[in-house]
């Protein structure tokens, strides 16, 4: 059954034949794009502070309606060889297409559609990567992904338009407002997500969990290095500022361009010593970003990818803080 990282395979295979493998991997990386990873976001009446460890932070929480008891499959698709996309329903809208994104605080709407429904808005502000940004957030009525619904959602709203090349269609970002709401597990093969009783899989790791993120720790040359698990990034992404000494003559590779919801963002490719989380090898190919957003996600040294992992199936655990995986 494919993982991840045959998933990524198969969509390099798409252009073997017409360049090297050399060129294959280059264009691998120029084609990075970040989905909408907001570790932290904070009411605009009160500026912009840290919620990393405060339960309250200025936003609405989703107000839940009605949950459907036991196990509860979701299929998804594949685009651009990582963005976990689903199915959700917005009130009448049915089929509507959202990328899974356990990076995201809040959920996103794509800003025509949130025009659609008329709802009253109001500014927030937000960290994206490495940079503050000022959003609008609607409150949805009656959204469901699956046996997760809810009478009123508070949800951001963006254009989207860094989506439109690498996941054309997407309507929106599921975040991990509407995620922590039941554990749930995803099998890579069947390309099936499962909401309800988590099952620990072969191996596992304590997350730390907040109202903002999941963070892991995972080694590097002994040394502990904190992750967010963001399923909205293609490969591990580290801030280079706060790796410090922990890496000091890690060779620059290659200079990119990455795309995320605060815009173009410079990065650097990279091939990290061993790394590994809980005792697993993790894909040692990443990226490094300048900069991280000063006074915010304070520890955090960076994301973790789900590809990362080279899994066949990953377990979100919210009853007992564990990520597993086999």
């Amino acid at each position: 059954m494919a993982g991840p990282a045959d998933l990524t395979e198969c969509w390099r295979s798409r252009i073997r034949g017409r360049e090297s493998a050399m060129k294959t991997e280059r264009f691998w990386f120029k084609r990075i794009v970040w989905l909408a990873s907001m570790a932290i976001i904070v009411a605009g009446s009160e500026g912009v502070s840290s919620a990393a460890g405060n339960q309250s932070d200025g936003t609405a929480r989703p107000a839940p309606s009605e949950s459907q008891e036991g196990d509860a499959e979701v299929p998804y698709t594949v685009q651009d060889g990582y963005f976990i996309v689903v199915e959700a329903r917005i009130g009448g809208q049915r089929r509507m297409k959202f990328a899974l994104d356990t990076g995201a605080t809040h959920s996103v709407l794509r800003s025509e559609l949130a025009k659609g429904l008329e709802l009253a808005s109001r500014p927030v502000r937000i960290v994206n990567l490495d940079h503050v940004l000022t959003q609008e957030m609607v409150e949805v009525t009656d959204f469901q992904l699956g046996p997760i619904r809810l009478a009123q959602l508070p949800m951001m709203t963006n254009d989207l338009g860094y989506l439109r090349e690498t996941a054309p269609g997407v309507d929106g970002v599921i975040g991990l407002d509407v995620l922590r709401l039941r554990s749930f597990s995803i099998d890579f093969g069947r390309r099936k997500i499962t909401f309800g009783a988590p099952r620990v899989l072969r191996w596992s790791v304590a997350m730390e969990m907040d109202q903002s993120y999941l963070a892991v720790e995972v080694r590097m040359l002994g040394r502990p290095v904190r992750l967010l698990v963001d399923s909205g990034v293609r490969t591990i992404l580290l801030y280079r500022d706060r790796m410090g000494e922990r890496l000091p003559n890690l060779k620059i590779e290659q200079q990119i361009r990455g795309a995320s919801l605060s815009g173009s963002t410079a990065l650097e490719v990279v091939t990290l010593p061993p790394v590994q989380l809980n005792g697993t090898e993790l894909e040692r190919r990443a990226v490094y970003l300048r900069n991280s957003p000063v006074g915010f996600l304070r520890g955090i040294d960076g994301y973790l990818s789900l590809t990362a992992l080279r899994a066949r199936r990953i377990g979100f655990d919210f009853e007992r803080n564990l990520l597993s995986w086999e």
